[in-house]
């Protein structure tokens, strides 16, 4: 999934790093709150992705998942603020939690992210923007397919 977004990322010409973080805060911690980090993304601060795929179906969620659609999503991403909030802010970056759920819902703050992604890729690819989002989704979902499948696979 990372490595997907990493890709359409560079094709929408953002400078990108991969797993950034580990090692500078002053506690020495190796906690890393970027997946991805985007040089110059968000009014020109950098931008710390963190990508979380999530199951509706874990016990501890599932009454929950089962009462509200996204409510799983939305934990997941105030959770991910409430880590790296305060280490991404301390850094001058502003934390992005992209979640998404095992069946392919996306989080509200991931769907934003997203559709800027593809107006970018729309417009240095010179495509229609549904045909970005188009490409830039299915691209997603495939991943997200294919590291369910391994998931069974492993189970078996």
């Amino acid at each position: 999934m990372r490595d997907t977004l990493v890709h359409f990322l560079h094709r929408a010409h953002a400078s990108v790093q991969v797993e950034v973080g580990a090692g500078l805060f002053p506690d020495h911690s190796q906690s890393r709150p970027a997946d991805i980090l985007l040089q110059n993304w968000n009014l020109g601060r950098p931008v710390a992705l963190d990508i979380s795929v999530v199951s509706p179906l874990n016990p501890s969620t599932l009454a929950e998942a089962g009462a509200t659609f996204g409510a799983v999503l939305e934990a997941t991403e105030s959770r991910k603020h409430q880590a790296n909030d305060e280490k991404c802010s301390a850094l001058g970056w502003v934390s992005t939690p992209l979640a998404v759920d095992s069946y392919g819902a996306w989080g509200k703050e991931a769907t934003l992210f997203l559709a800027q992604v593809a107006a970018r890729l729309s417009i240095h690819k010179s495509l229609p923007k549904s045909q970005a989002s188009f490409d830039l989704f299915s691209n997603l979902s495939i991943c997200l397919i294919r590291a369910n499948a391994r998931a069974i696979l492993r189970r078996v």
